[in-house]
């Protein structure tokens, strides 16, 4: 029987409305995108893509979560799959359900996949989602990311509704 959290992480999404990137807030000058995703043409309360990043260094450290909140807190959200792009710091494998060909530690961009993180005991993901895979190869620009993040979460058209975090350089 399929769980709830792994319709949702298998059937074909798509971004409604029109998602922005916030304002840089903090010290750490952090990012946030939040959008609300449809499945079966219906916006799905609680399903949503959830971006994170930081105005500088630019085209680095970057992820995109799917998340799903069973109820209007926060606190219940359940992480259903990650995308880390060129993070600052390598991601440790170290789980004790990290199958043995994943154990150490990536280097770069990684994609934190519902199937590797499912509990079954639990009945749903692992907290944090703790257990990912190297992305290979590896996306070269926030372009290939976007594109990526509808390949990987079944998002119809990412690449082209989600803005991209930064304005594009003038000489690039």
């Amino acid at each position: 029987m399929m769980s709830q959290y792994q319709r949702l992480v298998e059937s074909e999404k798509a971004i409604a409305g029109d998602p922005y990137w916030s304002k840089p807030k903090g010290v750490d000058l952090r990012m946030t995108l939040v959008a609300s995703l449809m499945l079966e043409g219906r916006v799905l309360q609680g399903l949503e893509l959830v971006g994170r990043t930081h105005l500088d260094p630019r085209e680095a450290d970057v992820s995109f979560s799917l998340i799903y909140l069973p109820t209007d807190s926060r606190r219940d959200a359940v992480q259903l799959a990650r995308i880390d792009w060129r993070p600052k710091t390598p991601h440790g494998n170290d789980h004790p359900r990290t199958p043995a060909e994943l154990l150490g530690d990536i280097e770069g961009s990684h994609h934190h996949s519902f199937p590797l993180n499912w509990s079954s005991s639990a009945g749903k993901p692992l907290r944090n989602l703790p257990i990912a895979e190297e992305i290979i190869p590896d996306y070269q620009s926030v372009e290939e990311l976007l594109d990526g993040v509808g390949k990987l979460f079944r998002i119809s058209g990412a690449g082209s509704s989600l803005p991209r975090p930064w304005p594009k350089d003038l000489f690039s």
